[in-house]
């Protein structure tokens, strides 16, 4: 058997996929448990990804990224209304990074569930998809750092973005596709890249 080809490879096309659903119907619960398990680490992880970035390119509004369990608590540089003089990262939010983070173990199970004889290549895949999930997981979160800023602290916090009236508007959209498409269609697209097309061979010719 070659490497990587997949187990089923010489079969009656389609054959992988009734055991390959099978095997990722076991995997999602198991992977969705230990993901919410480790959330605080995940969250951990994604606020250093996220504050490696941020306050360096909003420095006059975000202090910081701090983690409270597996929640986000964004610093501001915004003093609330009635409290002058308070100091600076008066004003927190907090952002739940659960809601794009799922996306890790959904691909996680995907990952899993390939029929392939070397695992090695499966953990060499995983490892570079962590890390392309992680960069969409920033995304989605800093967007919706960005949008809260803009709309929900906009009067206070639009002078300080600099943002012009597009960009605002840009904001929105990013927040919208960060939120409600990439977290589920990203890690589908990766696998497929990555196994999913793999497993489906040409029909010999008889």
């Amino acid at each position: 058997m070659n490497g990587d080809r997949p187990l089923f490879v010489g079969a009656k096309p389609g054959a992988w996929l009734r055991p390959f659903v099978v095997a990722v119907i076991i995997w999602l619960p198991l992977c969705f448990g230990a993901w919410y398990y480790l959330s605080p680490l995940l969250s951990q992880w994604l606020a250093m990804l996220t504050e490696a970035v941020l306050p360096r390119l909003f420095p006059a509004v975000i202090a910081g990224i701090e983690t409270m369990g597996p929640g986000l608590d964004v610093v501001t540089k915004l003093v609330p209304s009635g409290a002058p003089g308070q100091g600076v990262g008066e004003l927190l939010f907090e952002i739940n990074p659960l809601k794009y983070s799922f996306s890790l173990p959904l691909y996680t199970a995907l990952v899993l569930a390939v029929p392939i004889d070397e695992d090695w290549k499966k953990l060499f895949g995983w490892l570079l998809g962590v890390m392309v999930l992680s960069a969409g997981q920033v995304f989605g979160i800093g967007a919706e750092i960005l949008k809260v800023l803009s709309f929900n602290l906009g009067e206070e916090a639009r002078p300080l973005l600099g943002f012009s009236p597009w960009q605002h508007e840009a904001v929105a959209l990013c927040y919208h596709f960060g939120s409600l498409i990439l977290p589920s269609v990203l890690p589908v697209m990766l696998w497929l890249g990555q196994f999913g097309l793999g497993l489906i061979e040409p029909e010999s010719p008889s």
